[in-house]
């Protein structure tokens, strides 16, 4: 996602609206890998100011990646907001805790800034529905789709199952 920021310059101190899109692949995100369904936009302002321009806005992204339940492929929308400032390159070497963005020439390079704000807005777990069942421990089946004859078995072979006939549900622990 490039930024072309001449308009800003020829009128510094102004907010300067801009609506951009642009199409990603891949991406690894909580050591999963993500794919973006469709464009990506991001519309907001910049505002140039010496050689500081500051932008803020507004991404929006769908995002595919697997349920951390049953696995099944899931879309999700994800908004963000951006705000980021952008600091001219000068040949300076860059402080390690500077948190800015560098840029030469007339054109920001956004995708990392926007990259960044996306996935922070994503939940830590994906799931396809609320309720999902995930998938069987024994044999692997699909529950949300059908029930499978390990789930009943599974209270027997279950070693803490004794555990239970110990428990009065009338009584108190």
């Amino acid at each position: 996602m490039k930024l072309d920021i001449t308009k800003g310059i020829q009128r510094k101190g102004v907010d300067v609206p801009f609506e951009l899109t642009d199409s990603w692949g891949e991406d690894h995100w909580n050591g999963d890998t993500i794919s973006y369904v469709g464009p990506v936009s991001f519309s907001g302002t910049y505002i140039l100011a010496d050689e500081t321009v500051i932008v803020r806005g507004n991404a929006r992204a769908v995002i595919e990646s697997n349920c951390a339940r049953c696995l099944a492929p899931t879309e999700t929308a994800v908004a963000a907001e951006v705000e980021e400032a952008f600091v001219r390159d000068k040949g300076q070497e860059r402080e390690a805790d500077d948190d800015q963005y560098m840029y030469s020439g007339h054109v920001l390079e956004l995708d990392e800034a926007v990259r960044t704000s996306l996935l922070l807005e994503l939940p830590s777990r994906v799931f396809c529905k609320e309720d999902c069942k995930g998938l069987c421990c024994q044999c692997g089946a699909n529950l949300n789709i059908n029930e499978c004859s390990c789930q009943k078995d599974l209270t027997h072979r279950n070693p803490f199952s004794a555990l239970a006939s110990l428990l009065n549900e009338d009584e108190e622990v």
